[in-house]
């Protein structure tokens, strides 16, 4: 499964649209500084974190470094994964950013980036709650958020950036997968798909700062919501193209290419991710990539690679606690690769294991190659 749902991929750093009093500052802060902390969290750049450090004492009354912080967080949460005490510095530093927001805002009522504003650090909270099945408090930070986005849009049609989670919102609550149920249920809302998706589009062509999320949300309901992995590809290779360094953007590359068929494309691509030392520090990426080598490897017939990708995935899945993938397919791709260097015994012992789990797919799978 694609993991689109954990993510709103850098969304949080989407912090304006062209109705702004000003065309050259954002809430007090000169739009090139926000481009460039934009441009460096897209790229994974270490020092994204500095730069903010540097805005907050440039600009002391905007609420900008509060909200790309918060930003920050979220995504090292996301990417480094089950690490409790980002998700705690996530929260709190979200409230606070969320308390200064409001106070630009009460002083500046009428600046409609300082609403946006507001509204963008609510839905980052939306978007950690869903995460983590908080339901009820993404409903009611989903409500208040979203009111100010619609009225952004009516009074200033122009205003493309607060169109991209208008499109989300209409694309997935009228397609609803099943995870996002319960929150569909009690927002009571029932989403216009070619709304949507023109939304969508908009954002992503209109938009100052949302043009990156635009194709990366178009990518994850082009594959999640419509089931068309080619046109999932297309926009996911865009972003990989632009933003090199982005260790995300590479992985979900190659696994759309897996997807495709494209076995040696995709186990490139893995491997490249794998082999950046980067990759050690942000688990989230680096389990799903082996997953991806894993499949990959055994599609291309490169089974001593196999081989190592499944040991490899198991030590990964021993060492964090909170990966959900289940081994016995790690079993089932490492019995193929066994059969296939010719270890038929250790293979059928291992087929005869995964056909005894508890995953009734990979076991049904793993019969029927017993029985041939």
């Amino acid at each position: 499964m694609f993991p689109f749902r954990s993510l709103l991929l850098f969304v949080l750093f989407t912090l304006g649209g062209n109705a702004g009093a000003d065309a050259d500052r954002f809430v007090d802060v000169d739009r090139w500084r926000i481009e460039r902390v934009l441009e460096m969290g897209y790229s994974m750049d270490p020092e994204t974190e500095a730069e903010i450090a540097s805005l907050a004492e440039a600009f002391p009354e905007s609420p900008v470094p509060g909200v790309l912080e918060a930003g920050y967080l979220y995504w090292m949460q996301n990417y480094k994964a089950w690490d409790e005490e980002l998700k705690q510095a996530f929260e709190e530093r979200a409230e606070e950013a969320l308390e200064g927001a409001k106070a630009y805002l009460k002083e500046h009522p009428e600046d409609p980036d300082a609403r946006f504003a507001v509204a963008m650090v609510e839905l980052m909270q939306v978007i950690y709650y869903v995460d983590h099945h908080r339901w009820w408090a993404a409903f009611w930070k989903s409500r208040s958020s979203l009111k100010t986005m619609r009225k952004l849009v009516v009074e200033y049609p122009d205003y493309h950036d607060a169109k991209l989670p208008l499109g989300m919102q209409n694309c997935y609550l009228s397609r609803t997968p099943g995870y996002l149920k319960p929150l569909a249920f009690l927002m009571r809302f029932k989403g216009d798909w070619e709304l949507g998706l023109r939304y969508m589009k908009e954002a992503g062509e209109g938009g100052l700062f949302c043009k990156v999320d635009a194709g990366y949300y178009l990518a994850a309901i082009r594959m999640e919501l419509e089931g068309d992995r080619q046109a999932s590809r297309d926009e996911m290779a865009k972003l990989a193209a632009r933003f090199p360094g982005n260790l995300k953007f590479a992985a979900m590359l190659a696994e759309l290419e897996r997807g495709l068929g494209k076995q040696e494309v995709a186990k490139a691509g893995a491997e490249a991710v794998l082999a950046d030392e980067r990759v050690a520090e942000f688990p989230g990426i680096r389990g799903r990539t082996l997953v991806t080598l894993l499949w990959s490897s055994l599609g291309a017939n490169d089974l001593e690679l196999a081989l190592e990708a499944s040991a490899r995935l198991r030590e990964f899945a021993a060492a964090n606690e909170g990966f959900d993938y289940d081994l016995a397919w790690v079993d089932f791709v490492e019995a193929e690769a066994l059969w296939g260097l010719g270890r038929e015994r250790e293979a059928m012992e291992l087929w005869r294991k995964v056909a005894a789990s508890n995953n009734e797919e990979a076991a049904a799978t793993a019969f029927t190659r017993l029985g041939k």
